[in-house]
């Protein structure tokens, strides 16, 4: 697994979402109840303040049927001087409009209710509900002020924000909770499968009885981990047994061929066949061979016995071994090994893979050409200036078998860069192959997780 990965920006991650939609709808909740109270309080307010209205211009209508304009405005007069809120307002008018009492300074447009401003001097500034009735004597006015409404509307607004902030945090904590809760699962189940990644092929993700989705997931996982787990057993026992039961009569062959070889005398031709046959022997034992090795490594068995050992002793003594090899074809080997680099792992397994990327660059260099091993801490490459290989073919040549045309010339089983890939993984390193321009570069990285101290 490459270090990054999994760490996705948390603004991508189901978390985050669910925290957001929790918040959401938190808020939203929220603010369709405030807003409803808010209507519903202020629509009954003003039906207060309608009814006081209806109920005031009954009762002078009533007197001015009884005792006349005289009467009337004697009422008025009196309700003005009774009001000690300062919220309620009067007007009786002449039928030219000449103001006979009250305290509004003008009469309204029309008939019926009516939002006025109030104006005129000594009178602060507002608005009043107002309805206007007519008379035989002339116009009637009772309004009521609207401040306490507003009043009452700030104070459900500012009442509206606290709660919409006391909403919002506990929405808040509540989606991080759930957040948590989910993460925490996704993570165990992330570093469960992350174990069988690793070759702990018996691991299992954790799941309790009933339980909910995850737990459900999780033994829908575990059952499918059964049934690989059951058939890589398998495959590896056929594996093992058509390596095991062919490798024996390739043996008893070869040691035939080679006692017909040193006791016959049969002529030249006859020896060169038998020589040829043991080398084709010898070269199905070595296939075998790596196909037992690739088996082990992707199985993880030798995860075990991983110690920190110097990689840059090692990388030295692979790259004396070729040096030969590469003089035979002209090429210059040349190295840059950072000195006493320590890495985590099974020291012979890293020989093997270095050995294989070294023979892969001197047999398919170019030849009188060079070719580079680099060493430095989390990172080796060799790099060779042969034909390379195309970027479409670079993930098909770490499968098994895979051999490009320009290759067949050579000899080679196309298992050697499958295993180089297979101990790759099992050290948790990198594996790219690029264009060295020309020519093949292969870089291995690794983390420090795989890196220590001797």
């Amino acid at each position: 697994m490459h270090p990054t990965e999994g760490r996705g920006a948390w603004w991508r991650t189901t978390a985050f979402r669910i925290t957001l939609l929790h918040l959401a709808l938190t808020l939203l909740g929220t603010l369709a109840l405030s807003g409803l109270a808010w209507w519903a309080t202020t629509r009954f307010a003003l039906n207060q303040i309608a009814d006081e209205v209806a109920r005031d211009t009954s009762v002078l209508a009533q007197a001015a049927q009884l005792g006349g304009p005289r009467n009337l405005a004697l009422a008025i007069d009196a309700r003005i001087a009774a009001d000690r809120s300062g919220t309620q307002y009067f007007l009786l008018a002449a039928p030219d409009g000449q103001r006979l009492a009250g305290n509004l300074a003008a009469a309204p447009p029309a008939f019926g209710w009516q939002r006025l401003s109030l104006t005129g001097p000594g009178v602060p500034p507002g608005e009043v509900l107002a309805l206007a009735t007519p008379l035989p004597a002339g116009l009637l006015v009772v309004a009521r002020d609207l401040a306490p409404v507003r009043q009452q509307e700030r104070f459900l607004l500012g009442a509206a924000g606290w709660v919409g902030g006391g909403a919002l945090l506990l929405g808040l904590g509540g989606g991080l909770l759930i957040a948590r809760g989910v993460t925490r699962r996704a993570a165990a189940m992330d570093a469960a499968l992350a174990r069988v990644q690793a070759g702990e092929m018996a691991h299992r993700l954790p799941a309790r009885p009933g339980g909910d989705e995850f737990d459900r997931l999780a033994r829908r996982i575990n059952t499918a981990l059964d049934r690989v787990q059951g058939l890589m057993q398998t495959l590896r026992q056929v594996t093992d047994d058509i390596a095991h039961d062919l490798r024996t009569p390739l043996n008893r062959l070869r040691q035939r061929l080679d006692l017909a070889l040193r006791t016959g005398s049969g002529d030249e031709a006859w020896r060169a066949e038998a020589e040829g046959a043991i080398a084709e022997c010898d070269q199905l034992l070595e296939i075998f061979a790596a196909l037992l090795r690739i088996a082990q490594v992707e199985a993880g068995a030798r995860r075990a016995g991983f110690t920190l050992f110097d990689i840059s002793a090692v990388a030295a003594t692979v790259a004396e071994v070729y040096a030969p090899a590469a003089e035979e074809r002209g090429q210059r080997l040349r190295t840059a090994i950072a000195p006493g680099i320590a890495l985590l792992g099974d020291r012979d397994l890293i020989t093997q893979m270095l050995a294989n990327l070294l023979d892969n660059a001197v047999k398919h260099g170019r030849e009188e050409g060079e070719v580079t091993l680099r060493l430095a801490p989390g990172m080796l490459t060799i790099a060779d200036d042969g034909p390379g290989i195309p970027a479409a073919q670079r993930d098909a040549v770490l499968r098994r078998f895979t051999r490009l045309d320009a290759a067949r010339a050579t000899p080679g089983s196309g298992l050697g860069l499958a295993l180089v890939a297979a101990v790759a993984e099992l050290h948790g390193m990198q594996l790219s192959l690029g264009d060295a321009a020309p020519g093949l570069v292969v870089a291995l990285t690794w983390g420090d997780g795989q890196s220590g101290s001797l």
